[in-house]
């Protein structure tokens, strides 16, 4: 779900969800349930029934939703100390077409930023017509 720079910021994100007992919502488990690489996710995609959509299910997947990088597994095992110890517990997509990713620590933040970066993430979406991605808005 990052670039190379955020893995492990991404993984003090999870650490710290999973610490809380929260889901992990993460936008990766339902494009893979979908096949669809849409950031504009909508309520419909992220309630999707399926063992691996962590909107609705608690924990990890049942499984890997991809070959993960020596530098994903390496941020999976060492998540980012600050980020831990610091209590960051959400990010979002801040720019679609440079990766880059705003945290946040709490809820109200996150949603703030969603607000703010969404209008970024249909008009990437719909940049991208023709494909499963078109016309498509939501969270």
């Amino acid at each position: 779900e990052a670039k190379p720079d955020d893995l492990a910021k991404v993984s003090a994100v999870f650490h710290n969800r999973l610490a809380e007992g929260m889901r992990l919502e993460s936008c990766a488990t339902v494009q893979y349930v979908l096949g669809t690489t849409r950031l504009a996710l909508t309520d419909s995609d992220t309630s999707v029934d399926s063992p691996y959509n962590t909107y609705k299910n608690s924990g990890l997947p049942i499984g890997p939703i991809c070959n993960p990088s020596r530098a994903a597994l390496q941020a999976a095992a060492f998540p980012d100390e600050e980020y831990l110890n610091e209590g960051y517990l959400y990010f979002c997509s801040k720019d679609p077409t440079s990766g880059e990713l705003q945290f946040s620590k709490t809820y109200e933040e996150h949603q703030a930023a969603v607000e703010q970066y969404r209008p970024l993430w249909i008009e990437y979406d719909n940049s991208r017509a023709g494909s499963d991605q078109a016309g498509q808005e939501g969270q």
